[in-house]
This record gives structure tokens, C-alpha cells and sequence, in this order.
């Protein structure tokens, strides 16, 4: 059977017509002719007496009703995923960047480049080097995917801890009209784009201190494949005084609902510089280097060095000390002099005590009463 044109173009715009009703005929042809032909043939006579707007959506149902579809079915896949942005726009300063794979196993994979290329990427490092201007694949995976609509972000974001919270942006140079033609102002501060999603939208701005960052729909991956493919590029340099002024940066990509509620998060370095390749093998050694432990020659040890342990004598020890010491204060006064030395004629008067027969501390004795005496007199 064939289906009348004139009826499929009341439903279609005209830019999609041609390509959608192609669909919808390939559809209609693998439907019995029996079962389905009077119920469609019949349609442009039934509605003379129904004005264009109820003509054009009874038309809708009973088309769809009777091929058993819903319009969502017929439509292009980028149509299916049009949706709005999610409804958290704004990103706090404080951001995480820790990866999480989330309840969905979300990944993201950068495909190794070769040499000769304007980008390269270090799966040591997990850091991509590339020029301003080359576009590079990035691929976002799901090992399961729920109903609802979900959003990928892309937030460019400062990697040492000493300048996490400030804004990364484009420098005043690159920034300017001239050198954006065609590009919104609100655009135009934003170091990242996206390629290849035509439905990609750029949020935050500097002036109002917000983070830039860009979301668009998560896509279904076409036929014979698992992921989605995104296509990005830079338009500033790390080494730009007015932007990023040599300081490293991450991009943290987030896997999002329309709520915002993050799914997952990865994390990847990248390096915007003028030689790719030289910045990349330069860095890897560096790191290498830092790993390694070094093999230089050892110096010779001036001398052994012992470790002295002091114990402090017990209890026992000094209890049972009959041995005389000699010691040697400088006081200032008589007066302390005299309370100095009776204080130690006491304590060997307590000496004595514990046993009469400790002569040294009979002679001690003996000695302190005769200077307390000498000072008296």
C-alpha cells in the first residue's frame, strides 16, 4: 500500500518531511494491506467537516494508532534527546575531583593519538597535550542507562589545591571581538567548545563569578558501538598571563540528571601548549624521574655514630647510694647559705636514722654542723 503524501506532509515540517516520511513508508510497508489499508485510505475523507488544527491532530492519532507507533518512534535520534537543560545550572566553587564511576559505571575514554597529530594524550599521566584550535574525540560510556534524560557537563577547573576555587577563563587577548566572529558574548569567555553536539549549552559567567562550564544531552550510541562520541577544542593556552597564567587545569566531566544529581564523574588533565609532543615527553620523564630513587654515589660517614641510651637509675639504686658526692652551689646571702646547709644536715640526720651504723653519713653530719657553726660564730 502506499501512503498519500498529503496527509504525512500536514504533519511534518517541511525540512524534515522528505526524511521522515521515507521512515514512515518503510514502516507502513511491512504492515498488512488488509488489515491496515481501508483504515488509512480512508482518512482525508472523514474530516471535511473538522476545521485544519482538529483535522491535523485527529489525523496524528489515528495514523499512529493504526501503524501501532508513537511520533517519538519516527523522529530523529538528536530529537529525541532535545530536552532542556538540567535545572541546577550554577556549580559551586568548591568542586570535587575525585572520579566516581557512579551507580552506571560512567566512563570516559580518550582514544591515543599519533605523533604527528595537533594532540596527544599520556595514559601515564592521563593528560592530553594539544594545540589551540585541534579537535579532539573524547567517548562517554553507561553500562546501564535508566529512562530519564541524562546530561553530560563539562567543567574546566584549576588542579592544584591552591587555586581550586578560582574561575578558569579565557585571557583578555583571545577574548576579543575580532578574534570572535560569530561566537556570543557569553561564549566567548568559555576556553572549551563542543564540536560536534549542535544542542551543547555554555553556562556560568565570569563577571558574576560563577564557573563556566558547558552541559548537553547525553546521546544513545549509534549501531555497533557502546559509546557516545564528542568532539572538543581549546581556544587558550595555559601559558596566557591575563587567563590561566601557567597555572595546570583538569576538566571534570559529570554525568547528570535534569535535577543536576550527579551519576558519576571522571577526571582528565590537559595541557594547552604550542608543541604537544615536547610537553608530553618532558612531563612523563619528569614524573619518572620524581618515582625513581636516586643512584648517585654515597658519602663516606665521618665517623660511626652509636646511639647512647640513658637509663635512669631505679629505686633501689639510689636508695642503697652510700657513696659521697661533692658538689659545688654559689649562694647568694648568708642567711641561705645556713638554711642550704641545714636542709642537707637534716637529710643526713634521716640518713643516720635508717641505720646507725652508715658512717659516711655520720661524717657528712658532722662536717654541716661544723660549717653551720664556723657562719654562727
Amino acid at each position: 500500500m502506499s501512503f498519500p503524501e498529503s496527509d504525512i506532509s500536514d504533519l511534518l515540517d517541511k525540512a524534515d518531511s522528505e526524511e521522515l516520511y521515507e521512515k514512515v513508508h518503510d514502516i507502513v510497508n511491512y504492515v498488512d494491506d488488509n488489515s491496515y489499508s481501508h483504515g488509512l485510505q480512508d482518512i482525508s475523507d472523514s474530516f471535511n467537516t473538522l476545521d485544519d488544527v482538529q483535522a491535523m491532530e485527529l489525523k496524528q492519532e489515528l495514523i499512529f494508532s493504526e501503524l501501532e507507533l508513537s511520533p517519538e518512534a519516527l523522529l530523529p535520534q538528536s530529537h529525541i534527546i532535545s530536552q532542556p537543560i538540567p535545572r541546577i545550572l550554577s556549580v559551586p566553587m568548591s568542586v570535587c575531583n575525585e572520579d566516581y564511576a557512579g551507580p552506571h559505571i560512567f566512563e570516559v575514554s580518550i582514544i591515543p593519538n599519533g605523533s604527528k597529530n595537533p594532540w596527544v594524550y599520556s595514559t601515564i599521566l592521563n593528560k592530553v597535550f594539544i594545540d589551540m584550535g585541534a579537535h579532539f574525540p573524547v567517548d562517554f560510556r553507561v553500562s546501564s542507562r535508566p529512562s530519564e534524560t541524562l546530561f553530560i557537563r563539562v567543567l574546566p577547573a584549576f588542579s592544584s589545591l591552591q587555586y581550586s576555587q578560582d574561575l578558569v577563563y579565557r585571557c583578555v587577548q583571545h577574548e576579543q571581538p575580532g578574534l570572535n566572529k560569530d561566537v556570543p558574548d557569553h561564549v566567548r569567555q568559555h576556553i572549551i567548545r563542543c564540536k560536534s553536539n549542535p544542542n551543547a549549552q555554555y553556562l556560568g559567567d565570569k563577571k558574576a563569578n560563577q564557573r563556566l562550564s558547558i552541559v548537553f544531552p547525553f546521546s544513545y550510541p549509534q549501531t555497533g558501538t557502546d559509546a557516545v562520541r564528542e568532539m572538543f577544542f581549546f581556544v587558550c593556552k595555559n601559558s596566557c598571563p591575563t587567563g590561566m597564567n601557567r597555572k595546570p587545569i583538569e576538566i571534570i566531566f559529570t554525568l547528570e540528571t535534569y535535577e543536576g544529581q550527579i551519576l558519576g564523574r571522571r577526571i582528565l588533565n590537559v595541557r594547552i601548549c604550542s608543541c604537544p609532543k615536547r610537553d608530553k615527553e618532558k612531563e612523563e620523564k619528569d614524573t619518572q624521574n620524581k618515582d625513581t630513587p636516586s643512584h648517585g654515589k654515597k658519602r663516606k660517614l665521618e665517623g660511626k655514630v652509636e646511639k647512647i641510651e640513658k637509663k635512669a637509675p631505679s629505686v633501689d639504686t639510689l636508695a642503697n647510694d652510700n657513696n659521697i658526692h661533692t658538689i659545688t652551689v654559689n649562694l647568694a646571702g648568708k642567711n641561705n647559705v645556713q638554711q642550704a646547709l641545714k636542709y642537707c644536715q637534716d637529710l643526713m640526720a634521716g640518713e643516720i636514722m635508717k641505720k646507725s651504723t652508715n658512717t659516711d653519713a655520720i661524717a657528712c653530719y658532722k662536717k654541716l654542723q661544723a660549717q653551720i657553726d664556723l657562719l654562727n660564730s
